[in-house]
């Protein structure tokens, strides 16, 4: 049972600031010997921050092994949060909070449950991040931009790319392009990779949206404009060419629209949606299938049991998995409401859920299926197998007609004649 039930306890510590060259460095240390470091467990060993000069926070986190692949992270907007999960990992800081006060960046709670240890970057608005791994230190770089995108042809680094071989060869490819009609009337591009690690960009151009697939090849047979009108989307075309190592792909949409864009293993899909103009002001359309607070999720190769750990420490639901889901999932998802990111989550593993009260059971829909019809099936036996009851009633002076009618529970009326007459 995966359940949000963490119980923080914050101890404030002092934090002191060394100023060079318009630099400043804070280095927060373990206190004392608060936890005993398990042999084969992972520590957090050290927490800094160093403000840089083009205005972004770095945040290094120092452990005493190696990390085999980034954590898996997820964002809020409201409030801003980032968060990054290490499993069979511990607090070997002595604290569980630092003060940072510079920049985005207010303040980092460290908080271990178990052999899981979150880090928790508390913001004063919501911006991207990147990370990376230098040994056994791993780096978070915080924008000093929001992470929201406005109109304006600012390129967003959707994924990271996994960069090319040592001959300098693409190690990326797509394999297909399918358009499609969502059921609100979007336009859905989906895109199936050669692999979950493909480098993806995207920008506004204009009146378009642009999307880059870095060190991507671009068979020839997808080489092409497909005219998309007749779908009665708010995208018109699109366009797939070719542009050095890269693939690019251009969407023509038409009128007031929005985009959002998420990633599931190796199939890359972008939604274009309509916005409703409104006499006063532009507002989207209030026919949105989801409500659940926004979040961000970028995780590489995770188990899908961690994954459903995150929506549950996010939403506050108590999640039941069958002991059938297994398996692990690359998903990349921006500024999506919470309940379309789990449905997002299973249909790409082939799962399903039943909810009831504040409890989620989630298993493949196969075995969902078998358990519901065994269910029935057992009602029905029981009513088949339920001993017979009879009641008698006595009619006094009643016309048979006028007795089957009421047996029968017909309303109709039958003739004025009296009921003594026969």
């Amino acid at each position: 049972m995966i359940r949000s039930n963490l119980i923080m306890k914050t101890v404030f510590g002092m934090a002191c600031a060394i100023l060079f060259t318009g630099v400043a460095t804070v280095s927060v240390a373990a206190d004392g010997d608060a936890t005993t470091a398990i042999a084969g467990q992972n520590n957090i060993e050290n927490v800094t921050y160093t403000t840089l000069q083009s205005g972004k926070i770095e945040v290094k986190v120092s452990l005493n092994q190696a990390l085999t692949s980034p954590p898996v992270g997820f964002t809020t907007n409201n409030p801003p949060r980032i968060a990054l999960d290490f499993p069979g990992t511990i607090n070997a800081l002595g604290k569980n909070m630092v003060e940072v006060g510079q920049g985005t960046l207010r303040t980092v709670n460290i908080v271990q449950a178990g052999n899981r240890t979150r880090l928790v970057m508390n913001l004063a608005k919501p911006v991207g991040y990147e990370t990376r791994m230098d040994g056994k230190d791993l780096y978070v770089t915080l924008q000093s931009s929001p992470a929201i995108v406005s109109n304006a042809n600012v390129t967003t680094r959707f994924a990271e790319s996994g960069g090319t071989t040592a001959t300098g060869q693409q190690t990326h490819s797509l394999n297909d392009i399918d358009f499609r009609r969502g059921s609100n009337g979007e336009g859905r591009v989906v895109v199936d990779l050669s692999d979950s690690n493909t480098g993806i960009d995207i920008r506004k151009v204009g009146k378009n949206l642009v999307v880059e697939f870095l060190d991507a090849k671009l068979p020839a047979k997808l080489e092409r404009r497909l005219d998309v009108v007749d779908f009665g989307t708010p995208v018109k075309a699109l366009a797939t060419s070719s542009q050095g190592k890269n693939a690019r792909m251009v969407i023509e949409p038409q009128g007031l629209w929005e985009y959002s864009a998420y990633q599931a293993d190796r199939q890359f899909i972008v939604d274009v949606k309509k916005v409703v103009e409104d006499p006063n002001k532009m507002v989207a359309s209030g026919k949105q299938g989801y409500a659940g607070e926004k979040l961000s999720l970028n995780f590489q190769n995770v188990e899908v049991r961690t994954v459903l750990q995150v929506i549950a420490d996010f939403t506050n639901l108590n999640i039941i998995t069958s002991d059938s889901v297994s398996g692990s999932l690359t998903l990349r998802l921006k500024d999506v409401p919470w309940d379309q990111a789990l449905d997002i989550i299973l249909n790409a593993k082939g799962l399903d859920k039943r909810k009831n009260g504040n409890v989620v059971w989630i298993a493949p829909r196969d075995e969902l299926a078998v358990k519901e019809k065994s269910e029935l099936e057992a009602k029905m036996q029981v009513t088949e197998l339920e001993p017979l009851q009879t009641e008698y009633y006595a009619l006094n002076y009643l016309r048979a007609d006028r007795a089957k009618q009421m047996l029968n529970g017909e309303t109709g009326t039958l003739s004025d004649k009296s009921d003594d007459e026969t």
